[in-house]
């Protein structure tokens, strides 16, 4: 199990932060025993969340497998905790940078978001959204994408009102439980262009699902 061969320092986790409506939640990467956790949260998404994702978050499995080939190098995975008066923590959003270590595409990087239902219109999109891409920054990534089906009307009008622009299509790229297939569509974005936007914004986004 390799978690983390990346000079940049994590010692600044947890960070803690205080939601629009004061709750408190703590972010922090993931972890090898965040397992349950990650699958509770997963669990409870909505399904017409969950229809969007290019893996079956449904299934113990892949959550496990996540959690056991964990690879801060590779792929980045933030989440936001709530602590629980019992103690027990909770994955309330989950987001991740995928970047490439070797290679041609080392300044491309793909960002992943989903906030739990009950959490989302609180600040905590903008709260990941900033997280994931300061990371990005540190690791030299000048550019950001993001891969949709292309019948996923939400998250096409917010990467459109962030400043992302469609580059490519794939023809019936992803098929769904159901065996249908669908168009893939690729948007990209500037990291400083992105940034700017997100200030200018200076908004908490209402999808929060970027699969």
């Amino acid at each position: 199990m390799l978690i983390n061969s990346d000079m940049m320092d994590f010692s600044v986790y947890p960070k803690r932060f205080e939601l629009d409506d004061g709750i408190e939640v703590f972010v922090r990467p993931m972890r090898p025993d965040d397992r349950d956790r990650l699958f509770a949260f997963f669990r409870h998404l909505p399904h017409k969340d969950r229809r969007f994702f290019k893996h079956d978050v449904s299934q113990r499995e892949v959550i496990t497998n996540w959690c056991e080939n964990l690879d801060y190098d590779r792929v980045l995975p933030i989440l936001a905790i709530l602590k629980e008066e019992d103690g027990r923590e909770r994955v309330v959003a989950d987001a991740t940078l995928h970047t490439e270590r070797h290679g041609w595409s080392t300044h491309v990087a793909e960002v992943r978001l989903t906030i739990h239902k009950m959490f989302r219109r609180k600040g905590l999109g903008k709260i990941m959204l900033r997280e994931i891409y300061d990371r990005a920054m540190m690791r030299g990534v000048a550019k950001v994408q993001a891969m949709v089906r292309a019948d996923n009307e939400g998250a096409i009008k917010l990467l459109r009102r962030l400043g992302f622009r469609k580059e490519a299509i794939f023809r019936k790229h992803a098929m769904d439980i159901n065996g249908r297939k669908h168009d893939v569509v690729i948007f990209f974005n500037d990291v400083g262009a992105l940034w700017k936007k997100m200030e200018d914004l200076n908004i908490d986004y209402d999808f929060f699902v970027m699969p």
